[in-house]
């Protein structure tokens, strides 16, 4: 049996991948994040002048940067994501509830990045 089968088989002799619950939280939040890197990768594009990276609701846009810092995005929400899940599943045994909320959490940083990263790149810089 290779590494990838005893993976695969782990995964599945654990309860927290039977809750349908939550894989139901966890497969929009995987889908998200899929989309948010997608997105991140086809639409955020080199250019020379300085793009807004910050927006608040009193100002408006309020600082500017490099292109490159809006990867910090959804590289923000990908580690959050990741240290949700896995504290999720680590608590399953103990307290579903606890559970649920860790990816309930995932899953609205994931909904807030991408409308955040929608935002700062609807707008074509330096076209």
């Amino acid at each position: 049996m290779n590494f990838i089968q005893k993976i695969t088989k782990e995964l599945k002799s654990q309860k927290f991948f039977r809750d349908s619950w939550l894989l139901g939280l966890v497969i929009p939040l995987v889908a998200g994040l899929v989309f948010l890197i997608f997105w991140s990768v086809t639409h955020i594009h080199a250019t020379d002048i300085e793009v807004p990276i910050r927006f608040t609701s009193l100002t408006n846009f309020d600082e500017l940067g490099r292109w490159y810092q809006l990867y910090e995005i959804p590289a923000i929400a990908a580690i959050v994501s990741i240290i949700n899940v896995f504290f999720a599943v680590l608590l399953h045994k103990k307290n579903r509830i606890l559970s649920i909320f860790l990816l309930i959490t995932a899953l609205m940083v994931v909904v807030l990045a991408i409308a955040i990263l929608l935002g700062f790149t609807a707008i074509k810089y330096g076209s």
